[in-house]
């Protein structure tokens, strides 16, 4: 079989080696080097431990923050961001926990030229263990935050651990509800979610409106979303339909109407201790805040 020889690249004639890394061009007889030696000076290695520190909040303001070595703050910025990009091409995601699980899920959006774009996040956590673990988050342009944006995210998740899926811990979304039912999941709603809706249009604040009803109607869900006693929830249920009479907010009284109503959704930590429910979804609520969001790979889904 006729070998076949690599041609120059400049005039594509026939190559001759000349060492190990030096080659010549049979027709110009231009040389050049094999595998050529990057020009200037060499890069300092990255090191991750100011992302770490950032992290457990061990830094201030980034932006007003100083290097040892009298680094200017735009110089120490760009060194922090050289950190967290070597942080997330080196970092394998976490592993899936063994064992029943729960999932914690939230979305954020953000508008690029005034077209939404959807994260959703979702973490996985053993039911007998403390810690949650986050999977790679999907991505839908152009579409708002809904049941089908959820169930394609969802669909995400390994078969083998959605079967191992046991709870919902969630902000009580629609979309929310509805993907709970259809799984058999229980259901878990966020306490911080519904104690802000309550506060909105009545605060116990020393200048809030209604200050007095305000306060009993957070006794009252306090009551519901904490106690055992059945009859003790039952009475701060009607007292807050009675309370639900004098509101003039339709908004408001939605809200109160609807906590009487799927107020069960909220004590499913109470109902199910065996599972160990957080009863707040703030978890994934705040994990925005962070700036490694901003850099991960996402498996994009277009709606």
């Amino acid at each position: 079989m006729e070998k076949l020889q690599e041609k120059s690249p400049c005039c594509r004639g026939k190559t001759w080696v000349l060492n190990k890394k030096r080659r010549q061009c049979s027709l110009c007889k231009k040389t050049w080097r094999c595998w050529p030696k990057r020009r200037g000076r060499k890069k300092n290695r990255i090191s991750n431990k100011l992302l770490i520190k950032y992290l457990n909040n061990e830094l201030g303001i980034v932006s007003k923050q100083k290097n040892a070595k009298g680094l200017s703050s735009s110089a120490f910025q760009e060194r922090m961001r050289k950190s967290l990009v070597n942080y997330n091409d080196k970092t394998p995601w976490p592993d899936i926990p063994t064992g029943d699980l729960i999932v914690i899920a939230d979305a954020m959006v953000e508008y690029i030229e005034h077209i939404p774009h959807i994260i959703y996040f979702m973490f996985l956590r053993s039911i007998h263990a403390n810690q949650a673990v986050i999977l790679p988050a999907s991505f839908a342009v152009n579409t708002g935050e809904g049941y089908y944006g959820w169930n394609k995210a969802f669909d995400l998740i390994p078969d083998e651990a959605k079967k191992r899926i046991r709870a919902l811990v969630c902000d009580g979304a629609q979309s929310f509800i509805r993907i709970a039912r259809e799984n058999k999941w229980v259901l878990q709603r966020c306490h911080f979610h519904l104690l802000a809706r309550l506060k909105h249009n009545s605060s116990p604040g020393r200048f809030g409106k209604n200050r007095k009803q305000a306060k009993r109607i957070l006794d009252l869900a306090g009551i519901i979303l904490s106690t055992n006693d059945k009859e003790k929830i039952i009475v701060a249920l009607e007292e807050i339909m009675e309370i639900r009479k004098s509101v003039t907010s339709k908004a408001f009284r939605t809200t109160l109407r609807g906590f009487s109503k799927h107020y069960e959704d909220f004590r499913a930590y109470i109902k199910y201790p065996e599972y160990n429910l957080p009863t707040t979804s703030n978890t994934a609520e705040v994990f925005s805040l962070y700036p490694v969001i901003y850099n991960i790979g996402l498996m994009v889904f277009v709606l």
